[in-house]
């Protein structure tokens, strides 16, 4: 699933893109600018899925089950409702999300 941007956020964007485009005298030089904005961006995709998937561990350590496992007896409601069952289900869909979005970007897992 691809997210969704508003269309003032679009036109903000096309617009910074615009002005650096019409700064540069080189387009080589500006696409190793964005190049590297994209690199921070999937940096700091990957540190969060870092720090993820450390808490992930800590909860699967913690309670002797795969987040897989969690997901599927949670789903079913077989674990209740106890409130850190909803931060491991975050945790969880926080994660698939960053990797859907890399993924999708055709970004290598990392």
């Amino acid at each position: 699933m691809k997210k969704k941007f508003g269309l003032l956020t679009m036109n903000m964007i096309a617009e910074k893109i615009h002005l650096i485009e019409s700064l540069s005298s080189d387009q080589k030089a500006t696409v190793r600018l964005l190049d590297r904005v994209i690199d921070c961006l999937v940096e700091d995709d990957r540190r969060k899925l870092a720090r993820f998937r450390q808490t992930l561990a800590e909860f699967e350590r913690t309670h002797g089950m795969s987040t897989e496992e969690f997901q599927r007896r949670f789903d079913s409601g077989e674990l209740g409702d106890a409130p850190e069952w909803f931060d491991w289900d975050g945790y969880a869909a926080l994660t698939a999300s960053i990797e859907d979005k890399l993924r999708q970007a055709g970004i290598p897992r990392g």
